[in-house]
């Protein structure tokens, strides 16, 4: 009987996670950033036409701004656009449950570590509950898709750890799992290899097969990003040379000091508790990104792995995927980037893995035990309460990040069936006036990308955000850095 009540217990805990995590509210975050309708208008588009904004058909990257978005949240998002139809809320709505699916691997990720499914659902509560991981699937961005297939390498690597044999059969999954890193978010394609790189630490005399297989198998995954790269020179660095500290005629050895440095700062983990990104659109302000709680457990089962599970090749591993993936944020200028970072604190919950078993070992054992469990719950409820407290007050308020005036103004620029014009070069506009315009039902002829110098008709609108006008116009309204203009003509 009290085995079962357990059980429902533990149930009932997963689903108000899963509500928790399913919770997408038209308010919060306020807008729809330019990333998101980017990526959203680009799914339609794929969904009706099977071609990106711009003609290409079934592009392997999508040009967007002048950046290139990975392809599998698209293309995920392509296709339940395809039963729904294009809408905010499905695609904020389809980032949610690519988290929530990572959350709960997870927590089976730990049952079958330890066998035990309390400690699994803890996992589960601890992951469900941290703001970095909750806020990460609020907004259409690709890199939602990034802790799923992270934990899907784990999966692969610790169904390999089950036999003495390391079946090279099994390394096909962790290959597949990593390729799709690669393809899902830029920094994937610097943690990939370096996350294949580190399945070194399980390499024995029995496991040289099985290793590699995983990186036969990886290095087939990275041919199509191989040809993409030959055929597009350049196009899938420019985000890197835009976020990079890196510089033409930097010394290597000021590369190195300067990227460890920025190791060390995103390795100060009580920044996560009592902060977070300073980005709105990644973080909302005025809480931590990281539970205490949650962190004490991972550092607790950290000093636990490196003290009684050194041997074991599955915890190698999951360390030497922690440290490795601090690497890609360290090559840029941010610090603290939670889109960056996500894989770390991915890693950080699969670490508190053996402190939660030996936490569940002293409730059975002492009372001590049941008393500092106790008093962990507590805390942790507490900052989770603060947590959700101020993203429902702070978080509607992040109106200028999230673009949130910019349907005022095209609303102002399409009234009595007006046409908005936008320059050639001018690529946050075009996306952003191109999404709204499909959810109003408005036809896209109303928006006009003018060739490259060209002039909108006399007494049209024009919308821009980057690029002046190359004309004679007036200003009628602005937003941040938008702005609709009244054109007036061409300049004398």
């Amino acid at each position: 009987m009290l085995r079962r009540s357990g059980l429902l217990i533990g149930l009932a805990a997963v689903l108000a996670v899963a509500a928790f995590q399913l919770w997408v509210s038209p308010d919060n975050p306020p807008g729809f950033f330019r990333d998101e309708a980017a990526i959203a208008y680009n799914a339609h588009t794929i969904a009706t036409e099977g071609r990106d904004e711009y003609g290409a058909r079934f592009p392997l990257y999508f040009s967007s701004f002048l950046d290139y978005k990975s392809p599998l949240f698209v293309y995920g998002l392509a296709g339940v656009f395809t039963v729904t139809g294009a809408d905010r809320e499905v695609a904020r709505g389809f980032a949610a449950v690519c988290v929530l699916a990572a959350v709960l691997l997870l927590g089976l990720l730990a049952y079958r570590r330890t066998g035990r499914w309390s400690v699994g659902i803890v996992i589960v509560l601890l992951a469900g509950s941290t703001p970095w991981l909750f806020e990460l699937g609020r907004v259409a961005f690709e890199v939602a898709l990034e802790p799923l297939f992270l934990v899907l390498v784990l999966f692969g690597v610790e169904t390999a750890s089950r036999s003495d044999r390391w079946d090279p059969r099994t390394a096909v999954p962790v290959s597949l799992a990593l390729g799709a890193i690669t393809y899902v978010y830029a920094g994937g394609r610097l943690l990939a290899p370096l996350l294949a790189g580190a399945l070194v630490v399980c390499l024995n005399r029995a496991r040289w097969k099985w290793l590699l297989t995983a990186w036969v198998g990886f290095a087939v995954t990275q041919i199509p990003l191989a040809l993409y790269t030959r055929a597009h020179p350049g196009a899938l660095s420019r985000r890197f040379d835009a976020t990079t500290f890196v510089t033409d005629g930097m010394p290597p050895w000021e590369i190195a000091w300067r990227g460890a440095v920025n190791y060390l700062q995103d390795l100060q983990v009580w920044h996560y508790v009592v902060d977070g990104d300073v980005k709105p659109y990644a973080h909302t302000p005025g809480a931590g990104a990281l539970l205490g709680v949650s962190l004490a457990l991972s550092l607790a089962g950290l000093a636990l792995v490196l003290t009684r599970y050194r041997s074991d090749p599955f915890w190698r591993y999951v360390v030497a995927a922690l440290a490795v993936s601090l690497v890609p944020a360290a090559a840029t200028i941010d610090r603290f980037h939670a889109i960056r970072l996500a894989p770390f604190a991915v890693l950080l919950l699969v670490l508190a893995t053996p402190a939660v078993e030996a936490l569940r070992d002293a409730v059975v054992r002492t009372r001590r035990g049941r008393y500092l469990v106790a008093a962990l719950a507590a805390l942790a409820a507490a900052q989770f309460a603060f947590f959700v407290h101020n993203y429902v007050e702070e978080g509607p308020r992040r109106t200028g990040r999230f673009e949130a005036a910019v349907p005022g103004l095209l609303d102002q620029a399409w009234a009595n069936g007006g046409t908005v014009y936008i320059d050639y070069d001018d690529r946050e506009p075009q996306g952003l006036a191109r999404w709204h315009a499909l959810v109003r039902d408005i036809d896209q002829s109303r928006v006009v990308r003018l060739p490259d110098g060209g002039i909108p008709p006399v007494g049209s609108i024009a919308f821009g955000r980057e690029q002046e006008c190359d004309y004679v116009c007036d200003r009628i309204a602005e937003s941040g850095d938008y702005w609709i203009a009244l054109v007036r003509g061409p300049r004398s």
